[in-house]
Formats: structure tokens, C-alpha cells, sequence
């Protein structure tokens, strides 16, 4: 049966002979090991140093100057590096990419920017104009759309929490509110231009979840999500139909994965059977130099996104598949929408006060 699976791969989607890839990587030293060698080449990104147990020294350095010089109306400095490439949607995606990052930062290092984010104040100003901004996304798009829709719900996360904005908080009960009318029964997934394209319905729904997990608020079938996700591996372990792996939708496959595993146990036996041929797959996409490509056998240079989604897929599924020597200080509090392991179990709601401390956000008035 393997053999025939095998027979059914595309060129594109194996290793080509002679891949290099670091086969020394056997337990989470080694795997430390691997990262730092990137690290001495470029310089590492916050969120992975955190996940891996590295939190106080990330708070012991300097935080960057773009936080100091964010602009009144909220926008953290990223326009230097913009670019204007491919479908013309893109660009605004890039800018609510780098937004989260700087948010990110801002919660790893626990300090807050001078200004709230009062560019969300036109959509956050009344029910109609959330919904509306939901809805006018191009949906044509889920993939996209789920980025956006999810840097979104951050950005107002982090203006209620850290910033003190209650309207923010009403905001994002509005949000809940459409996603959870809006959701597909029948999928898990969220597709409201009806594409029925479950690939990337699935990659754009990962993102919405992620702010689900992380407000600690309930999924909506949340197993259909499981077998709608499990049909999306492909015979070589991961989950790119065209070629061998690819950072973001092996990651976004394994955070459904591994979240919805350890928060409602359901399928566990395919959940875990996915995992580990997950696993020995993504391994191959890690290189001797250091860090992790996104398509194995294509790319030639290590980037640090790509290590991050990699490392991520190897910690969760070591955890659920019991290996041992993979358990290092892995760190997935909630501070990034990506750091998430339990699917918010555990996790007060964050209109609780404890869920400040559980999920390692800094308190509104801290700088």
C-alpha cells in the first residue's frame, strides 16, 4: 500500500537525491543546536526564542526603536520595507503582517506602544461597520482572508487588553458573533464566498482559531474541522498538493491538529497517526547550517519564518506522540496568534482578570 501511495507522488513533491538536511536533529538539544546556527547568520525572531523556553533574555534586551516612533494614529513603523508584488491584495496583507508583529513584540517584551490603535476606531464604531468590514474581505480568497480577519481581531485584542480600549472588547464580541453564525457545519471551516476549496478554506480558517484559542472561547465543530483537515495530507507526510511541504500549510494543518487534540480529544487516533508521518517529513525540511526551507528540495537558504513554522509542527506533535526527548521548556503561552498548543484549554476567558497572567499579556498602563 505504501508503495503504491508513494508511486502517486509527483516529482516536485520529493526530495531530489542527495537533499542535505540535518539528520543530527534526534532530540530538543540538538534541535537548539540547529537553531542557533541561524541565529548566528541572522537575526532570530522574537516569537521562536520565546517558544523555546527563552522569554526572560528576550525581555533583557533592548526593544526596538519602531515601537518608540509609532505613529498617533497607531500604525507601528513598517512602511520602509513595503512591497508591491503579486495579486493587489497583498499589500494591505503585508502591512496587517507586520502590525502583528510589532503587537507581538510589544506583548513578548510586556511594554505598550505611546498610542492605541485608533485606525480600527472606524470599524470598531458600531455593529454594522464590524460586520461590514468582515464581510466586504475578499472572499474569493479564504487563505487571505483569514490572515486579515485574524491580524484584525489581534490588533483589537491588544487595544482592549493592553490599552485600555473597552469599545475594542465590544468589537470583538462582535466578531465572535459572525464567526460563529458564519461557520460551515459541514467543514469546521469558514467560506463565505463559497469557493469550496477546503485546502485553503482550511489554511485561511486556521487564523480565525487561533483567536478563538486564544480568548479561551469554545470552537464550533470543531471535529468536522479534524476529518475536513485530515483528508488534506498528502502521500509524502505534508500538506502541499504541489510540492514537498510548505511552511504555511504544514503549520496551519498541524496547529488545527494539535490544538483540537489537546482540547477535545476527538479523533485521536488519526490526529496521532497524521502527526507522525508529519513529523519524519518535516524533519527533512530542516538543514545542516542551520534553520528550516519551507519547500524541501526547491529552497536552498534558511529563513527564519520558515524555522519558526517547522519548529512549531516539531514540538507539537513530538508532545502528542509521546517522545520524550523532544520535551525541552517549550513556551506556547498565547502571546503571538500562532503560539498556541492546548486550543485555549486551560485558559480563563480573557474577559477574566486571571487571563492576563495565564496568558503572559501585559497589563493596560504598563510601559
Amino acid at each position: 500500500m505504501l508503495a503504491v501511495a508513494a508511486s502517486r507522488i509527483r516529482p516536485e513533491q520529493q526530495l531530489p537525491a542527495g537533499w542535505q538536511w540535518d539528520q543530527s536533529i534526534q532530540d530538543y538539544p540538538s534541535l537548539k543546536r540547529n537553531l542557533l546556527r541561524l541565529a548566528e547568520k541572522k537575526a532570530p525572531i522574537t516569537a521562536l526564542f520565546a517558544v523555546l523556553g527563552d522569554i526572560e533574555t528576550v525581555r533583557r534586551t533592548t526593544a526596538p526603536d519602531y515601537i518608540a516612533k509609532q505613529a498617533a494614529s497607531g500604525w507601528i513603523a513598517l512602511m520602509d520595507h513595503l512591497v508591491l508584488k503579486g495579486q493587489a491584495y497583498l499589500p494591505f496583507q503585508e502591512i496587517m503582517i507586520r502590525q502583528r508583529d510589532r503587537i507581538s513584540e510589544c506583548i513578548h517584551r510586556q511594554i505598550a506602544p505611546p498610542h492605541r490603535l485608533r485606525y480600527l476606531d472606524p470599524i470598531m464604531a458600531t455593529r454594522q461597520s464590524m460586520v461590514q468590514w468582515i464581510e466586504t474581505m475578499d472572499w474569493r480568497y479564504p487563505w487571505h482572508v483569514g490572515n486579515v480577519d485574524m491580524d484584525t481581531a489581534y490588533a483589537m485584542a491588544f487595544d482592549w487588553k493592553v490599552m485600555g480600549n473597552g469599545q475594542a472588547g465590544e468589537a470583538l464580541e462582535v466578531w465572535f458573533d459572525w464567526h460563529n453564525k458564519h461557520i460551515d457545519p459541514k467543514t469546521g471551516f469558514w467560506d463565505f464566498g463559497h469557493t469550496g476549496e477546503p485546502r485553503n478554506c482550511m489554511a485561511g480558517a486556521m487564523h480565525q482559531f487561533a483567536i478563538y484559542f486564544m480568548a479561551g472561547r469554545e470552537l464550533p465543530y470543531h471535529e468536522k474541522a479534524v476529518e475536513a483537515t485530515l483528508k488534506l495530507q498528502e502521500p509524502n507526510g505534508l500538506f502541499s498538493p504541489d510540492t514537498y511541504g510548505h511552511n504555511c500549510l504544514d503549520i496551519d494543518a498541524a496547529f488545527v491538529l494539535a490544538n483540537i487534540w489537546n482540547r477535545y480529544r476527538v479523533r485521536e487516533r488519526p490526529i496521532r497517526a497524521t502527526l507522525e508521518r508529519m513529523h519524519e517529513a518535516n524533519l527533512k525540511c530542516f538543514l545542516p547550517d542551520g534553520g528550516a526551507v519551507s519547500r524541501g528540495g526547491l529552497d536552498k537558504t534558511a529563513d527564519w519564518w520558515s524555522t519558526w513554522c517547522r519548529t512549531a509542527v516539531l514540538a507539537w506533535s513530538a508532545r502528542i506522540l509521546g517522545m520524550k526527548e523532544y520535551d525541552g521548556p517549550w513556551d506556547f503561552r498565547p502571546r503571538h496568534p500562532f503560539q498556541s498548543e492546548k486550543g485555549g484549554a486551560g485558559l480563563p476567558d480573557w474577559r477574566e482578570d486571571a487571563w492576563y497572567a495565564a496568558a503572559d499579556w501585559p497589563r493596560p498602563g504598563k510601559s
